[in-house]
């Protein structure tokens, strides 16, 4: 499934980064959108973060599955 931005329940690999994403909502304070989900490397503890437009459209992200419930 190709799409232009994150999607909640997707997981995705740039280089050795993982981020399993849960949400994908609007800042209320200046509405940009923001994936939420947790970052880490394998072996490494995750830390929860929120990724933006640029993150995507310069991260070179690849969808590598879903994310186990």
């Amino acid at each position: 499934m190709e799409t232009d931005f994150f999607q909640p329940d997707r997981i995705y690999q740039r280089r050795r980064w993982m981020f399993q994403c849960l949400a994908v909502a609007p800042n209320p304070f200046d509405q940009e959108v923001r994936a939420v989900g947790y970052l880490y490397r394998s072996g490494e503890p995750a830390t929860a973060t929120a990724l933006a437009l640029d993150d995507w459209q310069h991260g070179e992200w690849i969808l590598t599955g879903e994310a186990q419930p």
